[in-house]
C-alpha cells in the first residue's frame, strides 16, 4: 500500500504540474493564436493593398499613355502647321522677289521714258516712279520680314516666352 500511496502522490504531482503548467501556457497559446489571426488579417490587407496599388498604377499608366499620345498628335499637327507656314513664307518671298524684279524692270522703263518727255507727261511719270519706289520698299520690307520669320530662335528666348505664357495662365 505504501507503493500505492507513493504512486498516487506521484500521479497527483504530475497532474497538478501539468494543469498548472497548462494554465500558465494558456495565455501564451491565446497570444499565439491572436498573432496568427493578426498575421492572416495583415496578409489579406497587404494583398488587397498591393492589388489596389497595381490597379491605380495601371490607371495612371493608361492616363499617361493617353496624354502622351495626345501630346504626340498635337505636336504632329503643330509641325505640319509650321511646315505649311514655312512653305507659305517661302512662296511669298519668291512671289515678292518676282514682283520686285518686275517693279525694277518697269522702273527702268519709266526712267527711260521720263528722259524723253516733258511737262504733264513727265509729272505723271514722276508720280508713277514715286509709287513704284514706295512699292519696292514695301516689297523689300515684306521679304525681309518673311525671311526674319524663318530665322531660328534661341532656346533661351523660347523658354522665356513659355515661362511668360505659363505665368499669364495662372
Amino acid at each position: 500500500m505504501r507503493n500505492f500511496i507513493l504512486l498516487l502522490v506521484l500521479i497527483s504531482g504530475i497532474l497538478s504540474g501539468y494543469l498548472i503548467g497548462d494554465y500558465r501556457g494558456k495565455d501564451a497559446r491565446e497570444a499565439l493564436q491572436k498573432a496568427i489571426a493578426t498575421g492572416k488579417t495583415l496578409d489579406t490587407e497587404r494583398a488587397a493593398a498591393i492589388t489596389q496599388l497595381k490597379t491605380e498604377l495601371d490607371t495612371l499608366d493608361d492616363k499617361h499613355r493617353r496624354e502622351l499620345e495626345t501630346l504626340r498628335k498635337d505636336n504632329a499637327v503643330k509641325i505640319a502647321e509650321w511646315r505649311h507656314n514655312k512653305d507659305t513664307l517661302e512662296e511669298k518671298i519668291k512671289r515678292n522677289t518676282a514682283q520686285l524684279s518686275e517693279s525694277d524692270t518697269r522702273l527702268k522703263s519709266l526712267a527711260a521714258q521720263h528722259d524723253g518727255t516733258s511737262g504733264t507727261e513727265a509729272a505723271k511719270l514722276d508720280l508713277e516712279i514715286a509709287r513704284l519706289h514706295k512699292e519696292r520698299e514695301e516689297l523689300r520690307r515684306e521679304i525681309e520680314g518673311n525671311a526674319c520669320l524663318q530665322a531660328r530662335i534661341p532656346h533661351s528666348v523660347l523658354d522665356a516666352l513659355n515661362e511668360t505664357k505659363i505665368a499669364e495662365k495662372k
